[in-house]
């Protein structure tokens, strides 16, 4: 794939993610937002605060990159993945009949509290998050993908190249997104 269609895609995706809660989440009065569909299943209001916490990781460090692309020159053509890379989005991408892949136990620090949640607190930081995503897809031209290395959720152990963390972040969006959708299924 083309570096250019690889970042295209991510951008496609985060605006048809910012369609979806526009049209389904956002007009949710806040009884349905918190409603679970089983007692340990998550709420649309707990799937949604889950990826702003994971954003809060992302986002300023790729923000930062963008902010210094100078020192990161020479966007290669194509654009592939890293073998962890792969990995990462793989286990996140939902498959195309729309089903989620592998369950995964969620970090600790990244598990939302057990609250009651605001519908327009939560969907507004979402929304913002959603806009930084596109500002660093459009900052992410001329500069290469590979170089800048991203510090993952799991630690500084683990880090992904730049291009790898932009499509695991998305790609975690719309898993979390799918599973706000097939809760909203199953309450309504």
């Amino acid at each position: 794939m083309t570096t250019t269609e690889f970042i295209l895609t991510r951008k496609n995706e985060t605006l048809l993610i910012l369609e979806i809660i526009k049209n389904e989440f956002e007009p949710l009065e806040n009884a349905l937002f918190n409603a679970r569909p089983e007692a340990k299943k998550w709420s649309i209001a707990e799937c949604i605060q889950h990826l702003n916490m994971t954003l809060k990781i992302y986002i300023p460090q790729m923000a930062l990159v963008i902010q210094n692309k100078h020192l990161y020159s020479g966007q290669k053509e194509n654009f592939t993945h890293s073998f962890i890379g792969k990995l990462a989005v793989k286990s996140m991408t939902p498959k195309e009949n729309n089903e989620i892949p592998m369950k995964m136990k969620t970090f600790k620090i990244l598990k939302p509290k057990l609250i009651e949640y605001q519908n327009s607190d939560v969907i507004d930081n979402f929304m913002s998050f959603q806009n930084d995503i596109l500002n660093i897809i459009e900052g992410s031209d001329n500069m290469s993908l590979e170089k800048p290395k991203i510090i993952t959720a799991a630690g500084p152990l683990l880090k992904m190249r730049f291009g790898d963390a932009l499509h695991f972040m998305v790609a975690h969006n719309r898993r979390h997104i799918l599973q706000a959708q097939n809760v909203l299924k199953i309450i309504s």
